[in-house]
């Protein structure tokens, strides 16, 4: 299994810190954010993705795959394609663009169809580019928010060109079961998110309900790991699996894609997670193994 780590909360690191980092944690490879504020942006990813993955690739971490802005859903904008033809150049082999979103009193039908046609884009993107497209399940109000609404949005698709990038925190918040969601996407099952979640008191006096989700260690909350291990196992998975340490007990940041909780206390979880994530997932991918 290839296990990877997701670089959102690592804007400060240089090219060459990020490398460093990821293999004194232990990790295989990255998740690399190509972000403004980042080391890579969208502005300067032609001229130096191909040099940073090969510096990388000499430490023996590789590039996995890269996640673009959360709002790159324009594949004909100069953006996406500066961005694509520099993954294939530097050999990143898959690129996970934005979120579609819906607005509640929106017609969904014509939300679905737009966000359809633009996949129809993105498909003849990667397809010239040889980067796949894939798209990660995000609750809320986004569409394919879970396993059953990615495997209505990506329909018909090639699974070469557009795969899925489940999310088990994602999942556990909109409470899909891992051993039904999983199976239906296998076919374009592309890369694994590592998150875990659970409820807590909610004190805001807007709120109706008592509780709220929150990301939490993986082990603490609500995702099937262990489930998911197993059957990633059966079917050969090899990754990646990207480990995220988001965590936040802040609703407002969850609901807000793209946002992170910079708080001390995040900070202080983020860096223990970022050790005690990956050992967790070692751990349970070693039990299915042994297992099987």
């Amino acid at each position: 299994m290839q296990f990877v780590r997701f670089t959102k909360f690592w804007a400060d690191l240089s090219i060459e810190q990020i490398g460093e980092r990821a293999a004194a944690l232990g990790y295989d490879g990255l998740d690399l954010t190509v972000r403004p504020g980042h080391a890579i942006t969208p502005d300067n990813v032609a001229a130096k993705l191909p040099g940073a993955v090969r510096s990388w690739s000499d430490a023996g971490i590789d590039c996995a795959m890269i996640s673009a802005t959360t709002d790159l859903i324009e594949p004909g904008s100069e953006q996406a394609t500066r961005l694509f033809e520099a993954a294939a150049e530097a050999g990143v082999p898959r690129v996970k663009i934005g979120y579609f979103k819906y607005t509640p009193g929106d017609d969904f039908e014509a939300v679905f169809g737009r966000a359809r046609r633009t996949l129809e884009q993105f498909e003849a993107l990667s397809r010239r580019t040889g980067v796949q497209t894939i798209y990660h399940t995000h609750s809320g109000l986004c569409l394919g928010s879970n396993c059953a609404g990615l495997r209505h949005l990506l329909d018909g698709f090639d699974p070469a060109h557009v795969g899925a990038y489940p999310d088990l925190g994602h999942m556990a918040i909109n409470g899909e079961d891992v051993q039904m969601g999983l199976p239906m996407i296998r076919e374009r099952l592309a890369a694994v998110g590592a998150k875990d979640a659970r409820h807590f008191r909610d004190e805001r006096p807007q709120r109706r309900a008592d509780y709220a989700d929150g990301f939490v260690p993986i082990g603490q909350g609500a995702a099937e790991w262990r489930e998911a291990m197993t059957l990633l196992h059966a079917w050969d998975f090899r990754g990646p699996v990207t480990v995220h340490t988001e965590y936040t007990t802040d609703q407002d940041v969850i609901s807000t894609v793209g946002a992170g909780d910079d708080s001390p206390e995040a900070e202080a979880l983020r860096a223990r997670g970022e050790v005690e994530d990956l050992a967790a997932l070692r751990s349970l991918w070693h039990e299915a193994e042994a297992a099987a």
